[in-house]
């Protein structure tokens, strides 16, 4: 095992921990984190506050902490199933675990740039996580592509 795989390993298992820590904020403290949310976002797509959701509608209330409490849920389990691979299958050099990471990758790279531009706040900690996945894919990307199949 070479030392770029190694820390290309390294480097996604971090992306995939922020992915864990995000699902378990989202799916346990769905209230704090909806509210979380709204009041980060850039002014002119500022919603509701959650406490004038809750007066307009409980039952809306309810169905927005159940989404995101699913969202978080769905994230979780997608950034395990994400560390599992980059720390097994990645770290041994398997082809299919490069290109699951580039896929997967890029699917969530994709939306933490549709939220830089919904959310400023969150720009500076996006930004470092996709330094984090292009340097992860890329530091053993020879070694790991050119394996014979």
């Amino acid at each position: 095992m070479s030392r770029n795989l190694n820390i290309g390993a390294v480097l996604l298992f971090i992306y995939g921990i922020w992915g864990v820590f995000e699902g378990l904020m989202s799916s346990l403290m769905g209230e704090w984190y909806l509210e979380n949310w709204v009041t980060m976002m850039n002014e002119e797509f500022l919603p509701p506050t959650i406490s004038e959701i809750r007066v307009f509608s409980p039952e809306l209330l309810d169905f927005m902490l159940f989404v995101t409490q699913t969202y978080g849920l769905f994230v979780l389990f997608g950034s395990l199933l994400f560390c599992i691979v980059a720390l097994i299958p990645y770290r041994k050099g398997e082809k299919w675990a490069w290109y699951a990471m580039l896929v997967t990758g890029t699917i969530v790279t994709g939306a933490m740039i549709i939220m830089i531009t919904h959310m400023s706040a969150h720009a500076t900690v996006s930004i470092i996580m996709i330094i984090l996945w292009i340097t992860g894919l890329a530091l053993p990307a020879n070694e790991i592509l050119s394996k014979p199949s």
